[in-house]
């Protein structure tokens, strides 16, 4: 079992390479000004609807979700842009290819789905989000018809952030994700899903 989760975080730390190589460039010429407008959110936006490949795989899935999410009520908050400017900044930097190689990734008991459903059931949340603060994510949910719950034998799905969480990369994955790797060793039908696989649903 181990032997599969460690070719799955192979193929996360593939993916990711690859997305960040073909954001990298596009994202340079938005944030060389250091100011991130509507317009360049809206040219973002374009062009990762046009370029499905780079869409469909981390961190692209999860930052195209951020910016469906900021321009679907046609007003960016200035806590939306600043979130959005930030994380565009760590893509430059190299800070979320750091994170595909993380050797943590290898140790998480990840599901890999082709889609979740959100209507009517219940999701938690751990670690910290490409797609925005906690809270947002939690909104994101609960907009579309589901709710957010503790770590339970309730629980349909736990949502592991692709910033993953300090205290991981030394061993400790908290509370969450030891529930439920507990419950789903017990036999109940929870799901551990890494936030792309997530943000890729929302759109649905």
């Amino acid at each position: 079992m181990i032997n599969i989760y460690q070719r799955q975080a192979s193929a996360f730390r593939n993916e990711m390479r690859t997305s960040c190589a073909a954001l990298v460039g596009i994202v340079q010429g938005i944030m060389s000004d250091g100011h991130l407008n509507d317009a360049e959110i809206a040219f973002l936006k374009s062009w990762l609807t046009g370029a499905e490949t780079v869409a469909l795989t981390w961190p692209g899935t999860v930052i195209k979700a951020q910016v469906e999410s900021i321009l679907a009520d046609g007003l960016v908050t200035e806590e939306e842009r600043g979130h959005l400017a930030e994380t565009l900044r760590q893509l430059v930097g190299g800070k979320l290819d750091e994170i595909a190689d993380a050797g943590f990734v290898t140790e998480l008991p990840i599901d890999r789905l082709e889609g979740i459903e959100i209507p009517n059931k219940l999701f938690c949340f751990t670690g910290d989000f490409v797609f925005g603060p906690r809270k947002l994510c939690e909104q994101a949910i609960e907009s579309r018809g589901g709710a957010i719950s503790g770590v339970s034998k309730k629980l349909h799905y736990l949502v592991v952030g692709g910033l993953g969480s300090a205290e991981w990369k030394h061993g400790s994955f908290g509370t969450k994700i030891e529930k439920a790797i507990q419950h789903k060793e017990a036999g109940v039908p929870l799901f551990i899903v890494h936030e792309d696989t997530w943000a890729a649903s929302l759109r649905g």
